[in-house]
């Protein structure tokens, strides 16, 4: 038995003259394969064989991809490595088989390719055979571009996800998984597109912050073995009828990865990726990756693995049992939803601190609108001076920003620029390090973005967070960030704040408080003992603070993270993680 090794030299055992290839061995080039208009009614679950039948190495079994069920555009993820020698004529079979009912494999089709000509053209669509409506797509590139040839180790978990699957009630999430697809080089040269899947997720049911599976993956196939190739994270939303709806993407590298590997647990969304897509016309947020690992380790097996003949395995029993458990859950529904109701109308139920949070801000909300449509300041708009923020805000919103317009814009919009252009002249935004995005005609969730830090937005287009680490900002914080009801991150370390607002607890959405190293002054209102979702809290370096955080220790969930100048006697946070 013979098989090719790392340097593409090749040893035959003479016992039965066949050449084998190793599966952790690589060739000097790599192929991958992808297809097109495979009827995905006819086909339960496709996958693709390659065996080298003219040349130098014939006789060779390349292997096998993974089985991808019912998609009329299959991308395998599975990558196969060769050598071949120019003008040898070497030639590769390639064919097409469902696994239909996860127990028998027929042929759907094939195509004999000659690799030379498929390495001219970097890669080549070709009819299979039996049929000029299904097309295979090859894909041959060198091996290596970098010297990387170790695997990446991974862990990856979305957080915040956009949920594509509400349903009747509400009650339905999303199921995501996510597939990472390296950058073809060249690809302008080439008929095929310019990314190619190498790695797809398992897919997590019902979960808008899906913990998967850790993974490992070698460089070569990755990232061609540099880890600065850029490389896309897309997240899906998983349908069984093989459809599956885009939720949001980033595109990285294996480097960056390794720079954004979370710090402060798995829900560091400070460190974490931010997707985004396009939703009516602009690129809206929605969610995160967070990097929990991202180690390079010795270069491990790279043998096929089949999980989709082992996923549809007994898939006669199993739908049985869905059937069945349709059965009861419909039963159960009008339980399910009653004790859904019941919990929500508890929720409901508040002490009058945060009652009175809540009537400020209905008020707040009140008075603008009579303002903004009577052309009168009215009510908590009324006493301002000419040079508060407040005052600054308001004229700008009516005289000088041609993104408002009273009559088209919806009142959580104005709300949305009025509050953010508040904090903008309360933080002194004139004099901060770039700042030219802030107070444009652009959406809210554009402000800053041109610099990778900003605003940023939840799919309905509203403030989910501002990121504005090192940018000059000075005075206190606005009590109007409190009009920002869907806000979950405030990402404002290094800069000159002297104030948290007395209302920071109306922002029952709270997740992230990054306000290290500034210089906030005095007690840490007693309103931050509302903030019952918080997860992660950052206030240390900021030596003139005081207070006591223990009334908010005993409201946080088990996982909180907190970082504070608790060595002083002045300040005391006894749930807190690091104290300096």
């Amino acid at each position: 038995m013979g098989r090719i090794t790392m340097n593409g030299t090749i040893t035959v055992d003479d016992t039965d003259g066949q050449i084998e290839v190793q599966d952790n061995m690589l060739g000097a080039y790599q192929l991958s394969l992808s297809a097109q208009f495979l009827s995905r009614f006819k086909v339960s679950s496709s996958y693709a064989s390659v065996k080298i039948i003219e040349g130098s190495y014939r006789g060779t079994d390349l292997g096998e991809t993974e089985c991808i069920p019912r998609s009329s555009t299959p991308d395998w993820c599975k990558t196969f490595f060769l050598d071949f020698v120019p003008g040898d004529g070497t030639v590769v079979e390639i064919s097409i088989y469902d696994f239909n009912n996860g127990s028998t494999a027929y042929k759907i089709g094939g195509s004999r390719i000659r690799i030379e000509e498929v390495a001219k053209r970097k890669g080549i669509e070709v009819p299979l055979s039996g049929s000029l409506s299904n097309v295979l797509m090859c894909r041959l590139d060198k091996c290596m571009m970098g010297t990387e040839k170790g695997d990446l180790i991974f862990h990856i978990r979305g957080l915040d996800m956009n949920n594509k699957e509400p349903g009747p009630f509400g009650l339905g999430r999303s199921d995501p998984f996510y597939e990472i697809s390296k950058k073809h080089p060249d690809s302008s040269d080439s008929d095929i597109e310019d990314w190619n899947a190498v790695y797809r997720s398992e897919h997590i049911t019902n979960h808008l912050n899906p913990m998967w599976k850790d993974a490992r993956l070698g460089l070569p196939e990755l990232c061609f073995g540099d880890l600065d190739w850029p490389l896309k994270i897309t997240v899906y939303d998983y349908d069984k009828n093989g459809k599956h709806d885009e939720m949001g993407s980033v595109v990285t590298s294996v480097k960056e990865m390794q720079q954004r590997i979370s710090i402060r647990g798995n829900s560091d969304r400070a460190q974490a990726f931010m997707l985004t897509k396009e939703l009516r016309g602009r690129q809206s947020n929605t969610g995160f990756l967070c990097i929990l690992k991202a180690s390079i380790g010795p270069p491990g097996d790279r043998k096929t693995i089949r999980a989709g003949r082992k996923q549809q395995d007994g898939g006669g029993k199993l739908s049985a049992w869905i059937a069945f458990g349709l059965l009861i859950f419909m039963v159960l529904l009008p339980l399910i939803i009653g004790l859904v109701i019941a919990r929500e109308e508890e929720m409901t139920v508040d002490t009058t601190p945060e009652t009175t949070f809540d009537s400020y801000y209905d008020d707040y909300k009140r008075d603008l609108n009579v303002t903004l449509r009577d052309g009168i300041k009215s009510g908590y708009l009324s006493g301002h001076h000419a040079l508060d923020p407040q005052t600054k805000a308001l004229d700008w919103l009516t005289t000088q920003d041609s993104g408002s317009n009273v009559t088209t814009n919806s009142t959580s919009e104005l709300l949305q620029r009025y509050a953010m252009a508040v904090f903008y002249y309360a933080t002194d935004g004139d004099n901060w390090n770039r700042n030219t995005t802030f107070l444009s005609d652009a959406s809210v969730c554009d402000w800053g973005s041109n610099y990778g830090d900003g605003v940023t937005c939840n799919g309905a287009g509203q403030v989910t967070s501002f990121r504005l680490f090192n940018r000059g900002l000075t005075g206190s914080l606005p009590s109007e960030i409190g009009l920002l009801f869907s806000l979950r991150g405030i990402f404002l370390s290094m800069n000159n704040i002297t104030g948290i607002p007395s209302r920071i607890g109306s922002l029952r959405n709270l997740e992230d408080l990054y306000l290290s190293r500034n210089d906030l002054l005095g007690g840490i209102p007693e309103s931050i003992s509302k903030l019952r979702n918080l997860e992660s809290l950052h206030i240390q370096d900021n030596p003139r603070l005081t207070g006591d955080l223990d009334p908010l220790c005993s409201n946080v969930k088990p996982f909180f993270y907190g970082a504070a100048d608790c060595k002083k006697p002045d300040l005391i946070c006894s749930c807190c993680k690091a104290c300096s």
